[in-house]
């Protein structure tokens, strides 16, 4: 890992204990929902949060701190490297910090994750990988594609997804609405195995 990339993933870890703190000062929520109820700080505490950090659950630093610096039980390497490049810029053909297409952040997360494939464009990455089942389409690390073939993110959980936009750069964007009706397809890309314990 380059010192740049280390020293942002430090600075996120440290950004996001400190809006820990305010998620959970924030008053208890009387019902599930939006997070309407919280007050504003603790409603952009817990989204960042989840920005961050997918697989980080309210309930205490042990399962949100430590995993985010070093990979480990709930937080894979990939989850590591898809959050050290949240709202780097958009950039055609890109594959590195300096910005990223669709496929490049794709083939660079994988990369960083330990999992090797060729860096390909969206519609030949399709034929690379098996089909997912309903169910992995819903699991995080399926490849999702949309407009026939021509771009790529991967799959959060059953309502989100990463990807490169052009507009946003890299970004976690929802499927309702205008993603939802662009679906082309999924893919279920190799993970690298779990570091031994």
């Amino acid at each position: 890992m380059t010192r740049p990339a280390s020293r942002r993933i430090l600075s996120q870890s440290l950004t996001a204990l400190a809006l820990l703190g305010a998620w959970q000062a924030a008053p208890a929520q009387p019902r599930p929902g939006d997070g309407a109820e919280l007050p504003a700080a603790g409603r952009r505490a817990r989204e960042f949060a989840r920005l961050l950090l997918p697989s980080a659950a309210p309930g205490g630093y042990a399962r949100f701190a430590a995993p985010f610096i070093f990979p480990g039980p709930g937080l894979t390497f990939l989850e590591t490297a898809i959050a050290a490049k949240l709202g780097v810029r958009y950039r055609f053909y890109g594959t590195d910090d300096r910005g990223y297409d669709c496929s490049g952040f794709v083939w660079r997360v994988f990369d960083e994750a330990g999992t090797g494939f060729a860096h390909l464009p969206a519609r030949d990455l399709w034929w690379q990988f098996p089909a997912a089942t309903a169910e992995e389409s819903r699991q995080f690390g399926t490849l999702v594609f949309f407009n026939g073939l021509r771009h790529v993110g991967i799959v959060r959980d059953a309502f989100t997804f990463y990807h490169a936009s052009s507009s946003r750069g890299v970004v976690l964007s929802r499927f309702t609405g205008y993603w939802e009706r662009r679906i082309t397809g999924f893919r279920r890309p190799p993970l690298a195995p779990p570091p031994p314990r």
